[in-house]
């Protein structure tokens, strides 16, 4: 399954009554159940991901001629990548929305809800050898109502199901499969199933829906009412004192600790993934405070994924995260959010380090970004495709036979004076070559070696050295099959980007940076913003701005706004700030600071961001630009928001600052402002009766003796895609 988070970091996880064991259970005294597919079921879903691990599985394309369809579905008419994968597969599936949820309580049926994304390898496996087989699809339609969400289009939705997922099964990722009763509320998840394991899954639920529905919705409800008690832990805090350089030397302190010494990065059992919010604090720590150690942190990690498989060592652009701890084999996928961090992360560091390394990966990613994923009248797609033709890697990888009929034998010896290729994983290692071993070029380790092999003093001499050798691989590796793109436009993604390609454009002296900014702003401005209504939308797909804006999207754009006006000096991106943030406090922050991620009423209940992830929340980039503008305008209602906002949050960036490293860098660079204000408004603030904790502070509700054992939990870091 694709992971939804780097592991590594705290989980909030609430054991609830496991459904599947109770389904085993149930059909033990109910039902004949054979005991080789109580087995086979039980290994199914007490390893949710074993056949993301399968060798024999191949992703192979659906057998259906793409120009006849024979089948489809009320997707056709969405407006958006993911759900339109999906607009011809037999499933009668519906968009999230009422007409599915009347058809669901009007037919007394369940619901199965799959939520993914357009770039999920896992989720494209499932679309073409579940979805698309009709057998399978026959069973769907006549017991279940059938949803498919985009997780990018609906994170709302994704969020608070796959907190359900969590608190059933202890781990997360995508797909992301529920069944739910008619009102919503879960009682079984998983991720991605074989046909066979799916097929019977979808008999045993149907027999228990029809025989015992009421086991069924009792389950349902002790999850739902375990989902609540999670979010009322946190809102149930006591508020504890505002200290924005302690959190940052506990926040350093746990992620110096967790440092993988000889790779870089944040150790890991699993995947590892940059975690470009950590680089950013451990930067302003070291800006803060020239902490060599910490100046080690950054180096060993920077150069780590420079080196490694993870960076593109042809076309430039980092890939989502590596599958083993050397940052050798990536997951392929190439994530907008990802790219534009780690354009300001090496920006950055390169200011303060003076590598001439760090300049050049800053620029190869900004090249990425201006040849792969800018749209020429402005803005920036989402995300790059891990495979081609239902093979991961298969457009990235390379034998040493190919490199060698590419360049010839004299300058492929000097090509692996300084790359090497390491081998793929198993069941992907000969489905390039006929048989020989493909393998991922990154440099050669250790770099001091390489370094004199090749005769030159520094890596970016060596890499300068074997350019037109990379050029050469770069024009054959075009001339194959290349991966998809999702070509939405996220506003909260562009956002992040317009900061970037501010903020790195001044450090690298890369005026066309800003202008790649301006355009994506105005373009966004123009489709995506209501000056009536003061409302941002979420997305822009084909030109049509659409889905109404979560409180990232109106935060990450106005700290884009702030970037802008900070290089610029323009006035009318602070004004298009303000505009932002007004609305913002308009629309998501509560009495008590809190801020909800979306405006939705479709949900079970509202959430809060509980952590920063892979980028920052929209809790800790509202906190940012309140602060920012506070900072500029001397504004006080931004300050208050920003005072409310912190003090919610401060129990828990007291406890776990390491979850939340964005909103403790804001804290840290507006600080003095900040505290002198918020000391100042303390007794007002106080005149306010905060409502009492509704449960205990207890981060993990027990079992009671009649509940079943959970499914094994796996360990993941606190907020991913």
């Amino acid at each position: 399954m694709a992971y939804r988070r780097p592991p590594g970091a705290r989980l909030k996880v609430v054991l609830s009554k496991c459904f599947w064991l109770a389904v085993l259970n149930h059909c033990s005294r109910v039902h004949t159940l054979p005991a080789s597919v109580a087995a086979t079921l039980a290994v199914s879903l007490l390893s949710l991901s074993a056949w993301a691990d399968n060798p024999a599985l191949k992703n192979t394309p659906s057998s259906e001629p793409q120009s006849h369809f024979a089948y489809t579905n009320r997707l056709i008419a969405s407006r958006d990548p993911y759900l339109l994968l999906h607009a011809h597969n037999p499933v009668d599936w519906y968009p999230w929305g009422a007409e599915a949820f009347a058809k669901a309580r009007r037919e007394k049926k369940p619901i199965f809800l799959s939520i993914g994304y357009s770039t999920c390898y896992w989720c494209h496996v499932a679309e073409r050898i579940i979805y698309s087989n009709p057998e399978i699809a026959k069973f769907m339609n006549q017991w279940f109502v059938n949803i498919k969400v985009d997780r990018e289009q609906l994170p709302d939705v994704d969020r608070v199901y796959m907190l359900a997922t969590e608190l059933m099964t202890g781990q997360g990722g995508w797909p992301n499969n529920l069944f739910l009763t008619p009102d919503l509320k879960p009682f079984f998840a998983g991720s991605y199933f074989s046909p066979a394991d799916f097929t019977q899954i979808l008999n045993k639920i149907h027999q228990i829906w029809t025989s015992d529905p009421e086991r069924i919705v009792a389950s349902a409800n002790n999850v739902f009412s375990a989902m609540q008690r999670s979010q009322m832990v946190e809102a149930g805090a006591k508020e504890s004192p505002i200290s924005p350089e302690a959190w940052m030397g506990h926040a350093q302190t746990i992620f110096m600790m967790r440092l993988d010494p000889q790779y870089g990065g944040i150790t890991s059992e699993g995947p590892k993934f940059p975690q470009e919010p950590t680089i950013e604090l451990m930067l302003e720590d070291y800006r803060l405070h020239h902490n060599p150690r910490v100046r080690q942190w950054l180096t060993t990690t920077l150069d780590a994924m420079a080196y490694g498989g993870i960076w593109d060592h042809l076309g430039n652009g980092f890939h989502r995260y590596s599958t083993e701890p050397t940052w050798s084999i990536p997951h392929f996928e190439k994530m907008l959010y990802d790219n534009v961090q780690l354009l300001q992360n090496y920006a950055e560091a390169y200011r303060e380090t003076s590598s001439p390394l760090y300049r050049q990966i800053a620029l190869g990613i900004g090249d990425f970004l201006g040849d792969q994923m800018m749209m020429p009248d402005g803005g920036f797609f989402t995300a790059q495709d891990s495979e081609v033709a239902g093979v991961e890697g298969s457009s990235y990888v390379w034998t040493r036979k190919q490199i060698e009929s590419v360049l010839g034998a004299k300058d492929a010896c000097d090509f692996f004076q300084v790359y090497q290729l390491t081998p793929m994983p198993n069941q992907l290692s000969g489905l390039v070559s006929g048989g020989e071993d493909a393998g991922v070029i990154r440099i050669r380790l250790p770099i001091a070696d390489t370094l004199k092999r090749s005769g030159r003093k520094d890596v970016p001499a060596m890499l300068l050295r074997v350019a037109l050798l990379r050029q050469k691989l770069l024009i054959a590796r075009d001339r194959r099959p290349q991966p998809a793109r999702d070509e939405k436009i996220v506003v909260a993604l562009n956002g992040l980007t317009i900061e970037a390609l501010a903020e790195s454009s001044r450090i690298l002296n890369q005026p066309k940076y800003v202008s790649w900014a301006r355009r994506a702003a105005e373009r966004i401005w123009i489709l995506a913003w209501n000056p009536r209504a003061g409302a941002l939308q979420h997305e822009i797909f084909e030109g049509h701005a659409q889905t109404t804006g979560y409180l990232d999207d109106y935060a990450l754009l106005g700290d884009g706004f702030m970037a802008m006006h900070d290089v610029t000096g323009e006035p009318i991106w602070e004004q298009r700030a303000r505009l932002l943030a007004d609305a913002m406090l308009k629309r998501f922050i509560q009495q008590n600071g809190a801020l909800l991620s979306s405006q939705q009423n479709d949900l079970l209940f509202a959430m809060e961001d509980d952590a920063d992830d892979v980028y920052p929340s929209g809790t800790s980039a509202a906190l940012d630009l309140l602060l920012r503008l506070g900072t500029l305008t001397k504004d006080e209602r931004y300050i208050a928001a920003a005072s409310r906002a912190l003090h919610h949050l401060s129990s828990q960036l007291h406890e776990h600052p390491e979850s939340w490293p964005t909103a403790v860098t804001a804290a840290n660079l507006h600080s003095l402002q900040a505290e002198t204000r918020l000391a100042a408004m303390r007794p007002q603030e106080q005149s306010h009766k905060r409502r009492p904790p509704r449960v205990s502070t207890c981060r993990v509700l027990l079992i009671t003796s009649t509940q079943l054992p959970p499914l094994r939990r796996t360990k993941m870091k606190s907020r991913s895609p």
